[in-house]
């Protein structure tokens, strides 16, 4: 067999070490699998604290934003109750989401995902009672009825402790409501003797809510629902996205909420001191994981 020449060779291997080297470079430059394509939609999913028609409306100017700063479309889809919300977290169905601070730092330390962005306005809970009702101090929720949002939420979770510490757990029945819109119609039908609530959530509601409430009771400096990431987003893209939040210009002529709020990552502090409130929330997924009996 004829040997080729050594010079041959030494072209063909110098060919081939430029094409890995080509091959290298183009792939360096490709995109990190979980950033987007332009045009594919950026999804954060938003906590069902209002319903889904007043949310889309409280948060359009932040997705409009994000819109801008990102050069992609942004979806905000909700979820029936907080429940169907923290299992499409644990599947990883969306980008981001909009989570009670308490589940936040649930998901963040179990589940791994990363903090992107809370409001700076802290969340006073309060309990509202009809304003013409006939409850004038929580002595008189006895035997009666109060409305809060689905168990796992955060406000829900300071309500049940407020009525274990006025004595009141065994003595009034807990309703779940869809959304606080709602639990205040339920409050003016008194249908409920009482709701539970963020002072920043009554700033969100649809007109036609009715507003014949008045406060009985406060718990004050809550945090804000945090915004978290996916546990398998880059750094570099994770990045990108907090530098959006952060960059969202609240109005300021109306008032602080959760929609309309500047964003800024939760220090380790704050989300520590909501780690009682995390005990409780998982003893509620795992009971509502438990199968019957």
């Amino acid at each position: 067999m004829r040997s080729r020449p050594t010079g041959q060779v030494h072209r063909r291997r110098r060919l081939l070490r430029v094409a890995l080297a080509t091959a290298a470079a183009a792939l360096a430059q490709r995109p990190l699998r979980a950033q987007a394509p332009a045009g594919v939609p950026l999804v954060v999913a938003l906590a069902p604290f209002l319903s889904p028609a007043a949310l889309l409306t409280a948060f359009a100017p932040l997705r409009r934003h994000l819109e801008a700063a990102l050069a992609q479309p942004v979806q905000m889809p909700t979820a029936r109750d907080f429940r169907a919300l923290m299992e499409a977290t644990r599947h990883q169905e969306h980008d981001i989401v909009q989570l009670p601070a308490h589940l936040a730092r649930l998901v963040m330390a179990d589940w791994g995902w990363q903090m992107i962005a809370a409001p700076t306005a802290t969340v006073t809970v309060i309990v509202c009672v009809k304003d013409a009702g006939p409850v004038r101090s929580p002595a008189d929720l006895r035997g009666r009825s109060v409305g809060m949002l689905d168990a796992l939420s955060l406000t829900a979770t300071v309500g049940r402790r407020w009525l274990q510490q006025q004595g009141l757990a065994g003595s009034v029945k807990v309703l779940a409501m869809a959304s606080i819109n709602s639990a205040l119609f339920a409050l003016d039908r008194d249908e409920v003797a009482a709701i539970v609530c963020a002072d920043t959530q009554l700033a969100s509601l649809p007109p036609a809510t009715p507003r014949g409430e008045r406060v009985l009771a406060t718990v004050h400096d809550i945090p804000g629902p945090l915004f978290v990431a996916r546990p398998d987003v880059p750094a570099a893209e994770l990045a990108r996205w907090r530098a959006a939040f952060e960059g969202f210009r609240h109005d300021p002529a109306r008032p602080l909420t959760a929609a309309n709020s500047p964003l800024r990552p939760l220090g380790e502090a704050r989300l520590a001191a909501l780690d009682g409130y995390v005990a409780i929330a998982r003893e509620a997924l795992a009971a509502a994981a438990a199968p019957p009996r």
